[in-house]
Order: structure tokens, then sequence, then C-alpha cells
């Protein structure tokens, strides 16, 4: 094996080890500000690093934390012009006997996928979910069917769905991990930014049966760089919570689930996210341009191709480690031609008190066509009538 793929090798194993490992003091001071939460994890949403937890990955009830993935559906159908807040749907009896927190609906009763949404957003609908889950599906349990399977191409192995509204049912579960995942993938579209900090609503508005719209999420007006995200509360589930946040260039996402009251989801949350905020940061590897040294090419029209780095990400870093880290550079000794533009010659293995953090690739600048004996021929006749 060539010593710049066993680098490799060695990089992606530590880096996988490191992305499951829970820090032992982050660990305690969670566990101590969570209380009674069952589950909890923070996570980095951009790159999925968590950054601390416990029993992230236990199978647990969600309650209406479920509807992320509602709206996450709903969101790729709008993004993929399938879908419109102008778009009316009607209510059906199943949608209608819907309990719980509810809008009321009747069945028969139109209304726009943009009033379903907020319904669902800021006021957590039942009757609402289903209706909005029944057409863009023709029904719950096709639209269930398109959750579970969400989910598996989302990597969330931990987790699936009975029902798309978060009823307590001993197939329905998934894990704080799992609900990170979803929550990131949602907060990948803008179309319901406006609901999720919006405090007070209405549907029907102006109407007899007007109904307000109460967030359920009460970080909204009392955390700086909340963004979202949702709620969630029945017998088994406890009270569960999914918040995310936004300061500077990081978002956080911080999952609680199992809290014995209501205060307590919100303020393990606020814990969580403090942390991260007063610990983290986002910081750009900087290998040295030095170390693109030129590859020596065999049997190419060149002989030596110029590289270059790809690949580099920024890293979640514990504030002011940024200048602790240390670049290590393994390239190949030579490459046979033809090479490819974006061939990978190397790797860059970055690492802090030797833990690896992150690599990046060693790829070529351009492409080098092997030199073969028409080539041969053609650079001797352009040698010739050079002179």
């Amino acid at each position: 094996m060539n010593l710049f793929r066993y680098t490799a090798a060695a990089a992606a194993f530590a880096l996988m080890i490191s992305a499951v490992s829970v820090n032992a003091a982050a660990e305690r001071s969670v566990r101590a500000d969570i209380k009674t939460a069952k589950a909890a994890i923070l996570v980095e949403s951009s790159t999925g690093k968590a950054l601390c937890g416990y029993n992230e990955n236990t199978r647990l009830p969600m309650a209406s934390v479920t509807k992320i993935m509602t709206l996450l559906i709903a969101a790729e159908e709008i993004d993929a012009g399938r879908l419109g807040f102008d778009d009316t749907a009607v209510c059906s009896e199943h949608a209608n006997s819907m309990d719980g927190s509810v809008i009321w609906l009747e069945t028969g009763e139109e209304m726009t996928v943009g009033d379903l949404a907020k319904s669902i957003v800021i006021a957590s609908a039942n009757d609402a979910c289903v209706m909005l889950a029944e057409h863009i599906a023709g029904s719950e349990e096709s639209f269930v069917g398109r959750m579970n399977a969400r989910a598996a191409e989302l990597g969330m192995t931990n987790t699936h769905f009975a029902n798309c509204v978060g009823y307590d049912d001993k197939e329905h579960y998934s894990s704080a991990r799992d609900i990170a995942v979803m929550a990131a993938e949602l907060r990948e579209y803008d179309c319901y930014d406006d609901f999720l900090l919006t405090r007070l609503d209405s549907v029907r508005t102006g109407t007899a049966r007007e109904t307000q719209l109460l967030n359920t999420n009460k970080l909204i007006t009392s955390y700086s760089g909340i963004t979202g995200l949702k709620t969630g509360t029945t017998d088994e589930a406890g009270c569960c919570f999914c918040g995310t946040a936004k300061r500077g260039n990081m978002e956080l996402t911080a999952v609680v689930l199992g809290c014995e009251t209501d205060s307590d989801r919100f303020e393990a949350a606020r814990n969580l996210l403090d942390l991260g905020f007063e610990n983290y940061e986002r910081v750009v590897p900087r290998p040295d341009v030095s170390e693109l040294l030129e590859v020596p090419v065999e049997r190419g029209i060149k002989r030596g191709v110029d590289t270059r780095f790809a690949g580099v990400q920024e890293l979640i870093l514990e504030k002011g480690s940024g200048a602790l880290i240390k670049y290590h550079y393994s390239r190949t000794a030579a490459v046979e031609a033809p090479v490819e533009k974006g061939q990978v010659l190397g790797y860059v293995t970055m690492s802090i008190g030797g833990e690896v953090i992150g690599n990046a690739k060693i790829t070529a600048a351009e492409s080098v066509p092997r030199l073969d004996l028409a080539r041969c021929f053609d650079y001797m006749i352009k040698a010739f009538f050079s002179y």
C-alpha cells in the first residue's frame, strides 16, 4: 500500500472514531445541566459533528417532533415545484378525526397549503398535519411510507414512523441523533422561516371561525440567535424539544427527549446551546501551499504535474485550538501517465495533540496525457520546423 493511501485510510478511521465519541467532561456537564432528559445531543448543523450528548442513539418516542419529517417532505415537494403555498387542500374525515392540538378542521373544509404549514409549524396542529400529508401522498399511510423511506435515505437507523403527527405507538420512535439529522436537513429550506419565529398568528382570520395559533417554542422570545424548531409532548414521550440557533457562521441543533416538564426541556436545550456557542467555533484549515510540490510523471508529455489542495472543509473545534492544528503531507513519489485533472496524488492529514481531526486531498492541477508514438512523432516534426 502506498504511503499516502495508508495515511488516508488511517485518517478516515480516526475521524470515524472521533465522530461517534463524546468528550467525557462535556458529557458530565451535560448530564448535570439537563437533569430529567432521557436522551440528548448537541450537533453542529452543517457538519453533523456531535459536540456532546448521552443516550443519543437510544430509541424513544418523540411526540410532535415527528412533524419535522412531515415538514421536510413538504419542503422538498415545494422545492421541486410540485407543491405551493397557494395550493388548496380539502379536509377528509380522517383528518377531521384528529385530536390533541388541532385547528378544528371540518370535513370538506378547504384550506391553503400555506395556512396548513403555518398551523403545523406554529401550533403543531394534528388535523392540519394529516390534511397536508393526504394532499401530498393521497393518504396518511402512503405519506408515512415516504417518511420512513426518507429516514432511511438520511441514514436514520434508529427511527420508524407509524403516523405523521407523533401519536404514541410502539412502532413510532426515533433517537436524539436521528432527529438532529432530519432537523439539519429541514434547515436547508427557508420556506418556513417566518412561521418558525412567529409567536402568535391565526388562520381563517376575520371570519367567525378565526383560530389563533400560539407558538409552543418558548425560546423564540428569549434565546439569542434562535431559528426554530419543534416541540412535542405526549404521555409516553414526555416533554421533547429540537431547538436550532445560529450565531455568526455556526448553527447548532439541540435535541432533548423525555423531559419531565415543559420548563425542563427548554432549560436543557438552552444549556446545550450555550455550551456549544461558548466553547466551539468554525475553523478554516490552512495547509501550507509550499507543500504543493510538483509530482514526477512517468511516460507523460510533461515530466511533472502541479498539485492543488481539494476538499479542505471547515472544522468545528474548541475555541482557540485552531492555532494548534498540525498538518502532515503524504504524496505519491511519482505517477504514470495519463494523469487526469483532479486525480488524487496525496493527502493532508490534520491533527491536534495526536488526534486526527480532518483531512484533505492533494490533486493534479492539470491533465497530463501519455506520451505515445504518435505524439512523439508530432513533437519531432514540430521541433524540426521550429529551427
